[in-house]
């Protein structure tokens, strides 16, 4: 392989480029190990002496040593300490003086409690109340009493009737009448709605005696009291005979009863009369007048 390859380098003519490169690989190594200049070190001479050992000024020796007499010999040993901490003597003179003002304000305190009779100083409570919503709340009070002395309200669920009343069967209707409402024939009382049943799902009216009733409706007596039970969408006609013996007939029809919800305001003046009429109303015998329309006005 090696005579191939001078062979090669014969017929391609690089023999002289091969010895070249020969005599280049020879002398580099002759260059590196050229003597050095003059001045220089020599490598197996020993390094510099070492520095002698500087003196701190007298301020950085004190800021070294301690003040702490129970270290020996002025030097600081042991653990590290704070530089920024006050020394120990320090901190033990500022603790004893702190214990001795501790004390004497102890004993101060204690012989001035005993010299005023021992009398517990406790800070008193103040309340500050605010006056425009103290104002307020009393005026909201007062315009709720004023407001529940002047109407009565009902916030449950009820069951309300709608009824017509007069001389023909189409008369007007009047929607969700109230308990107590009264019904008058020429001014006479002649019936008041009572309630509704819903056992019955009937309305029950209270009549004037010497009242002649016809119609689909029952009539019933209880306790002395005439009463009269019409249901939704039924009707009873109600006779009178006036002091000049004339006859007056009225029809009265209870078109619906229906549930509703939410406040039905009336006023206490009505419900009073209400009540009143309705008192002297069952309290009537046969042969008794009419009552006026206004025999309880207050």
């Amino acid at each position: 392989m090696l005579r191939n390859l001078i062979d090669e380098v014969r017929n391609r003519r690089l023999l002289a480029i091969a010895a070249l490169g020969v005599l280049v690989a020879l002398a580099l190594p002759l260059l590196f190990l050229k003597g050095a200049p003059e001045g220089a070190p020599a490598a197996d001479s020993a390094g510099p002496a070492p520095a002698a050992e500087a003196k701190l000024p007298p301020r950085a020796a004190r800021l070294l040593a301690t003040n702490d007499p129970g270290a020996p010999g002025g030097q600081a040993k042991g653990s590290a300490q704070d530089p920024f901490a006050p020394p120990a003597a320090y901190r033990a003179a500022a603790a004893s003086a702190a214990s001795t003002g501790t004390a004497a304000k102890s004993s101060g305190e204690s012989s001035k409690g005993t010299s005023s009779g021992a009398t517990s100083t406790k800070p008193i409570p103040v309340v500050i109340q605010n006056g425009s919503s103290s104002k307020k709340s009393s005026n909201s009070s007062n315009s709720s009493n004023n407001s529940n002395s002047s109407t009565t309200t009902t916030r449950t669920r009820t069951l309300t009737v709608d009824i017509r009343f007069g001389k023909k069967k189409d008369s007007p209707i009047k929607r969700a009448i109230p308990r107590n409402k009264a019904f008058y024939i020429h001014g006479k009382l002649v019936a008041m709605f009572v309630r509704y049943s819903p056992s019955r799902k009937k309305a029950i009216f209270a009549v004037a005696p010497g009242l002649h009733i016809s119609g689909p409706a029952s009539t019933r007596v209880t306790d002395n009291v005439r009463y009269i039970d019409v249901a939704a969408g039924s009707h009873v006609y109600l006779t009178m005979f006036t002091a000049n013996r004339v006859i007056v007939k009225r029809r009265l029809d209870v078109v619906r009863a229906r549930s509703v919800s939410g406040a039905k305001a009336t006023p206490a003046g009505a419900n009073a009369e209400g009540a009143c009429l309705l008192g002297k109303l069952v309290a009537m015998k046969s042969g008794d007048r009419f009552l006026d329309r206004d025999a309880c006005e207050l």
